[in-house]
């Protein structure tokens, strides 16, 4: 029943970014048809989360902020989304743990990697927590450029192709090659963010 009415708020959300953002979708087909992947897009405002959800026929899984789960009606909502909370004040292994099981089970994770909202055209650069996570699930990440979301009220989601991170997957990784599968995935996303047609 949950999953039937996930995909009925779907559709009303995508419809509701249809008509008032006039939405625009480039390389939704990027996204596996089955399988465990990582969405990781950009940052910039309050509507991302449920964007993503309505965009993508898979279901997304969000991992989203504890304190977020404090407030009753929004409770409701992230468990009709099969969200779960992370504390980002400490190393919080319980999500990484509950992230890694989601990718497991062949689902669909959405994350945001600089780990807060920034300014539109200011990418920040993925936290270490979701390097690693992306490195050690060993899932293809799928990047997304979210667009023009304040500028002139046209939404435009740019999805690449899915990308894996086997250079990186060793045992041990020096701070220099963190930095670097760090910049990598940022390059992934920069590059939907400045899509041409």
């Amino acid at each position: 029943m949950k999953k039937i009415i996930y995909q009925i708020i779907r559709l009303l959300l995508f419809a509701i970014f249809k008509i008032f953002f006039r939405i625009k979708i480039n390389g939704r087909e990027n996204l596996p048809d089955q399988g465990g992947v990582i969405i990781m897009s950009n940052h910039i405002s309050a509507y991302d989360p449920p964007l993503l959800a309505a965009i993508f026929s898979r279901p997304v899984r969000f991992m989203a902020k504890k304190e977020l789960f404090e407030n009753p009606i929004l409770r409701f909502v992230l468990f009709l989304a099969d969200a779960f909370p992370v504390d980002r004040s400490t190393n919080d292994i319980t999500a990484v743990k509950k992230s890694l099981s989601v990718i497991k089970n062949g689902e669909v994770l959405g994350l945001f990697p600089e780990g807060t909202r920034r300014p539109e055209g200011k990418l920040g650069n993925p936290k270490a927590g979701s390097v690693m996570l992306a490195i050690k699930s060993g899932a293809p990440v799928l990047p997304v450029g979210i667009k023009n979301v304040k500028k002139d009220g046209r939404i435009t989601v740019n999805i690449g192709k899915p990308f894996g991170l086997e250079q990186f997957a060793k045992k041990r990784m020096s701070k220099e090659e963190r930095k670097e599968a760090s910049q990598f995935i940022k390059a992934k996303i920069q590059k939907e963010l400045n899509y041409q047609e």
